[in-house]
């Protein structure tokens, strides 16, 4: 069981090509399909999600030997911590939002579940049942990126050692911990609108992946790209998914496109700079550290709630204690761009963040000019810049 204030544990587990066509597609299938149910009122949001099974090896006989620890997982769910089954083939990787773990024998206890699983399923052993009510592709295809991400989680029962594909894949699924505490469905209503990401993931699916390739072959680079949050990722190759497809059209309101491009932005900003004042911040005192502002309350020494570009901008602007820690956290050049020209660079993009703003619509040549600044089409972009930050503070 999971003490207060402990880090949660998470699992991992890799998906057998062997046991369907893709098997990932399989149970993606199989939420959608709830998830375009409820949307139709023919579900409600509980009836929405996903069966994945642990399934046995023919070659075993015995329990699975730390079947007790996968098991206590439960006990953190029923708290109320968001808990991830981590889902990999070394090529891509998912987080599914872990509901309920269960040993017992789902199908047979209530022969209505076999609508939430894969028809692949039937008539195997299984030795753990995971409940998922979201999945969420983080890397898709990008096998280093894959490797790099994993190294995020640390093996409990091996030392807490990072992840490794290569020889470190043993006695599925994994018990793992995160070292960034990283949550990935918490942020929803601001992220996806509310909407689950399986569904969000899908659209565009087959274009995005390809641009995902485009993106960091030909404009921003491996190490960048692999340096980037896999939410930052999501975002900027859904942006221009939309853009590359519309480009051509005069007419076309790129508002979502804009909103795509500034929250891969919120999201680098997040990951760039919390981060780095959290290890300096923490030994402090709560006044030193927390700051009260209006209704929201931030320790600088803990991991920081997402904060939009608006907040992010006000904390550097308007809070010296916030000031003051970047000044120590990043190197004397980043802290001055951190603290003078980031706040400028950021200010034109608070319309477009916020698509309650929007009194008219974003045109071509507009979210053009944008798309240039960020990504760095003919300039330094936005984004790399705040990349770069990051990466020199984890030296």
């Amino acid at each position: 069981m999971t003490e207060p204030n402990a880090v949660p544990r998470h699992l991992l587990s890799v998906w057998n090509p062997s046991y369907a066509d893709d098997a990932m597609d399989r149970h993606l299938e199989v939420l959608l399909r709830w998830a375009a149910r409820e949307a139709q009122g023919e579900a409600d949001d509980p009836e929405v999600y996903v069966w994945w099974a642990k399934l046995r090896s023919p070659n075993r006989d015995e329990p699975l030997a730390h079947k007790d620890d996968v098991l206590a997982l439960q006990a953190q769910i029923d708290a109320g911590v968001e808990t991830h089954l981590y889902l990999t083939d070394y090529r891509s990787l998912y987080a599914g939002h872990l509901v309920e773990v269960t040993d017992r024998d789902v199908p047979a206890l209530n022969a209505a579940e076999v609508e939430h699983m894969p028809s692949y399923y039937r008539d195997r052993e299984v030795d753990c049942w995971f409940r998922l009510a979201d999945i969420r592709r983080l890397i898709a295809g990008e096998g280093p990126a894959t490797n790099e991400e994993l190294r995020n989680l640390l093996n409990v029962r091996y030392h807490h050692r990072p992840v490794s594909i290569y020889g470190g894949m043993i006695d599925l699924p994994l018990v793992v911990e995160r070292q960034d505490g990283a949550t990935w469905f918490a942020d929803s209503e601001d992220l996806t609108g509310g909407r689950r990401w399986v569904v969000r993931d899908s659209e565009l699916r087959g274009e995005t992946e390809r641009l995902s390739a485009e993106l960091r072959d030909n404009l921003l680079g491996q190490e960048i790209w692999e340096a980037l949050h896999p939410t930052s990722r999501t975002f900027l190759t859904t942006g221009e998914a939309v853009f590359r497809s519309r480009r051509d059209d005069p007419g076309f309101d790129f508002s979502p496109t804009a909103v795509e491009y500034c929250k891969a932005i919120e999201t680098e900003l997040n990951a760039a700079i919390f981060p780095a004042l959290q290890p300096i911040m923490a030994p402090r005192s709560a006044p030193e550290r927390v700051i009260q502002d209006g209704k929201t309350t931030i320790d600088l020494g803990r991991s920081v709630q997402r904060q939009t570009i608006g907040s992010v901008r006000h904390l550097l602007v308007n809070r010296p204690e916030v000031k003051r820690a970047v000044e120590e956290a990043f190197p004397g050049r980043d802290a001055v761009w951190l603290t003078t020209t980031l706040p400028q660079e950021l200010e034109p993009l608070l319309k477009l963040r916020n698509p309650a703003a929007h009194d008219e619509r974003i045109t071509r040549e507009r979210i053009a000019q944008w798309r240039q600044r960020i990504l760095g089409i003919g300039c330094e972009g936005l984004l790399v810049r705040i990349v770069r930050i990051k990466l020199e503070g984890r030296v």
